[in-house]
């Protein structure tokens, strides 16, 4: 077969166009993207870095590295500034005419062109377009990135800032009754961004439902509920005074309607189609739904064509990468161009999730061993329901698990190994809580003639609701309104995700489901009586109100909490847990699935808040990593292992974030390539120097700094996946050199002292945000070394300097230079 046999066209160049470009990086393929823009990333590349002291996990940045990597992919042809003009499918394939005069001739076409943000002026009553300090969130992403914020401000002390959620989403008027999905999220990280950006600020959050769903966002609100007033309830009206420029928001507080000032106010505006969605769609002979999306069943796709990323739906930056690598494996796969199945695959948990991935697997033809499953499940693996695991050991391709079963100790070695082991359901009902109330699961079971008439379900109460549990008690409640039983649903908030939750939401309503709200547990007190339950509450749109609720049947749901095999199983598997106690950093680098090891995934409840529909799309993407073909030829670590230095400390084993170091026959260490991300932090750390780099010797580098000019120089050590970036696109002085690090992590005391010996007059490491590094704490690491430098004598506070920067953050970098510049010893 001839190399680039095949010809792919994907339409759009945002994070699922290019996630896709770069899964279809094979010989036998050539690749075709095409951007209205004159740029790669799409919406995501004009977002803002969110971190604080540490990330806060938003992925803008990931558009940036992902950009630089499709740029250089050799398969690839970019073309930028262009649309398409005509199509036709012919017997060769799909002829595509491109508005540069260029004709295409494509097996396959990937259809990727995003989402538009609403356009707020479509809502007169918000005055978005006479309102001075009246922005949508685009724009406090281009302010934040260009650090304008103190010009839109000016001298204003204690500035009042408040969000409106959900303009343009959840819209009956605007016939765009469905969520946005991210809204949320993005003015819960806006909000936290600017309180620590402006400390003295006061800012207040009007949302109609807040939306927390997805890793560790539970933990965000709550940390931000203490510096943030949240606000239930959405304002009608902003008012401007043409004097002062304060800004009135008309908003109600129970059965009133009050005012509240502020000096600057955020849109957060919801996602569309683009406008021209419709006409791309028709040359596909593709036909979307009303909302121009293709993510419910009556949405037609044509034979050929694959959708991903926000195309397909409102989605976040990692689930439209996600989509984008699972489009990619659709096509390797339709053109037989998968890797066949040839590994064993370790599945790790009990229960449905963990059945349905050993089942999925399987279907593909590998052979899966299934360590706690029961062999009684619809799939035939090797089951091993009993095996207690003693030990994880090896790297991508050469794992080995070390168990006990049946009190018989053996090893199994596997190509990969998933987790899924599911997240614990908690019971809170019983003795000591409501003893006679009934939980979620057991009222679903009710036969239609045992449903009592008054029931009223309890959400909320034990902490925020995950999306599974809500929609669970939604879907029950709407079953037994159908019987004609009085169903009240009192909640904090509901979560409408997923393309039909506000479908759903409003289905329930107009079939007479009550939906009544609390601020916090302490409005509810709730009586057993003979028969059924009083509940006294004081529902938070009615403010002092109190409300008396007699029901037959109360149903409080299970709460979903971390499971206690996760620490013991994180332990084996080498991998962190994240700040809630489930499997898996909220490192953006590694999610959804993968990990910072290679060949080691995660699926299901042990690590997400994931529903079925979700669980399917986690199989498909591990599917997509394991049947990926590997890329011709095989890349180079740039590392290796000098055995004639090498004094068996086993350091480089211990320390390897990755996974990549295993030890041989003759017990030395040993670099796996598949398995290593040429960190460098295993030579930076090997106390013999016997961990050698092809490019980033101590030596090689301390030369570049002599090399390069007169002495005096202000010296940047920058991560090439962040500063360094960023450092491509900012105006630097002839006086400042960045040099570009695999990894902020091999940073070394050797290297800044040859450094400042060599002549540096400043020695500047720019490193990830903390949290963010892909060999996790390189960005830490970093620090701890220029933190010893910077006590040692001679070394004044004026030489050396730690300063994170995101690929995103080219003003900062440029600020950061200017001020080293001024302060420069």
């Amino acid at each position: 077969m001839n190399k680039r046999s095949f010809s792919i066209l994907i339409l759009g160049g945002g994070v699922a166009g290019m996630a896709a470009a770069r899964f279809l990086d094979h010989q036998d393929l050539s690749v075709h993207l095409v951007e209205e823009k004159d740029h790669l990333g799409g919406n995501a590349s004009l977002w803002a870095c969110m971190a604080t002291d540490t990330c806060q996990n938003c992925g803008a940045c990931l558009t940036h590295e992902m950009a630089e990597q499709v740029t250089a992919q050799k398969n690839i042809t970019l073309h930028l500034n262009t649309k398409i003009n005509t199509l036709n499918r012919t017997d060769q394939g799909i002829q595509v005419l491109l508005t540069s005069g260029e004709t295409i001739v494509a097996s396959k076409v990937i259809m990727a062109t995003g989402f538009s943000p609403f356009d707020p002026a479509r809502l007169p009553s918000l005055h978005w377009e006479t309102g001075k300090n009246i922005i949508p969130t685009v724009q406090l992403n281009a302010l934040i990135r260009q650090e304008g914020l103190a010009d839109l401000l000016g001298k204003i002390q204690n500035p009042r800032i408040a969000f409106i959620q959900c303009v343009g989403s959840r819209n009956r008027e605007l016939k765009k009754e469905y969520c946005s999905q991210v809204c949320c999220k993005i003015s819960l990280r806006h909000a936290q961004k600017l309180g620590h950006e402006i400390p003295d600020a006061n800012i207040t959050l009007f949302y109609m439902d807040l939306q927390l769903v997805g890793k560790e966002i539970r933990k965000t609100a709550e940390t931000l509920s203490q510096q943030v007033t949240l606000v239930q309830g959405v304002p009608a009206e902003i008012l401007e005074n043409p004097d002062t420029g304060t800004l009135t928001l008309v908003t109600e507080d129970g059965l009133s309607r009050i005012k509240k000032e502020f000096d600057l106010v955020v849109l957060s505006v919801g996602m569309e189609s683009p406008p021209d969605l419709k006409d791309t769609a028709t040359l596909l002979e593709a036909l979307p739904n009303e909302w121009g999306f293709f993510n419910t069943q009556d949405a037609l796709v044509s034979k050929d064509l694959y959708i991903a990323g926000c195309a397909a739906g409102p989605k976040d930056i990692l689930s439209s990468k996600q989509e984008g690598r699972i489009a990619g494996a659709k096509v390797i796969q339709d053109l037989d161009l998968a890797r066949k199945p040839d590994m064993n695959v370790a599945i790790l948990g009990k229960g449905p999730q963990a059945a349905l991935v050993a089942k999925s697997i399987t279907a593909k033809g590998f052979s899966v061993y299934a360590f706690g499953i029961d062999p009684g499940t619809a799939f035939s693996p090797d089951a091993l329901p009993h095996a207690k695991i003693l030990a994880v050991d090896g790297t991508l391709g050469n794992f080995s698990i070390y168990f006990e079963d049946h009190g018989k100790k053996q090893t199994l070695t596997f190509g990969a190994i998933i987790a899924a082991e599911e997240a614990a359901v908690i019971s809170n009902t019983g003795p000591g809580r409501f003893q006679t109330a009934m939980d979620l699961n057991a009222f679903e079971q009710l036969a239609p003639g045992d449903c009592p008439q008054k029931i009223l379900i309890l959400l909320d109460y034990f902490g925020p609701e995950f999306k599974t549990t809500a929609r669970r008690a939604l879907l029950a409640a709407m079953a037994a309104g159908k019987q004609g039983k009085e169903v009240t649903i009192v909640l904090n908030k509901m979560l409408v995700h997923g393309a039909l939750g506000q479908v759903l939401y409003d289905r329930a309503r107009s079939q007479g489901i009550r939906f009544l709200r609390f601020d916090d547990a302490g409005d509810i007190k709730i009586t057993t009586r003979k028969k059924g339950f009083l509940v006294h509450l004081k529902e938070a749109t009615l403010p002092g109100m109190e409300l008396e609720l007699a029901c037959d049947c109360l149903v409080v749901p299970e709460s979903i909490r971390a499971n206690k095999d996760f620490q013991a199983l994180a332990s084996f598997l080498g991998t962190p847990l994240d700040r809630e106690g489930f499997l898996q950093s909220a490192n953006v680098r590694h999610r959804l699935i993968q990990s910072p090891r290679r060949g080691i995934f995660f699926a299901g409840t042990c690590h997400d808040e994931v529903d079925g529909e979700d669980l399917e799309t986690e199989i498909q993407e591990i599917l997509s990593a394991l049947t990926h073909p590997k890329p011709l030829p095989p890349k180079e670590t740039g590392v290796m292992v000098n055995e004639k230095k090498c004094a068996k400390c086993l350091t480089c084993y211990r320390i390897c974030p990755h996974g990549a170091i295993f030890l041989n026959e003759k017990m030395r260490p040993q670099i796996m390539e598949d398995a290593c991300f040429s960190c460098h932090l295993c030579v930076a750390n090997c106390p013999a120097y016997a961990i050698e780099s092809t490019n980033f010797t101590n030596d090689q580098i301390g030369n570049r700094v002599t090399d390069w000019g007169k002495k005096g120089q202000i010296v940047v050590f920058a991560c090439e996946r962040s500063a360094a970036l960023a450092a491509e696109k900012a105006g630097l002085p002839k006086t400042c050199q960045v040099i570009s690090l695999p990894c902020a992590c091999r940073i070394s005391c050797d290297m800044i002292l040859k450094s400042l010996i060599n002549g540096a007059a400043k020695i500047i490491v720019s490193p990830c945000h903390e949290g963010n590094c892909r060999s996790m704490d390189g960005s830490t690491t970093a620090r701890a070394a220029l933190n010893a430098i910077a006590k040692m004598p001679g070394i004044t506070p004026d030489k050396v300097a730690w300063e994170p920067v995101a690929a995103n953050e080219t003003i900062k970098f440029e600020r950061i230079i200017s001020k080293a510049k001024k302060d420069k010893p």
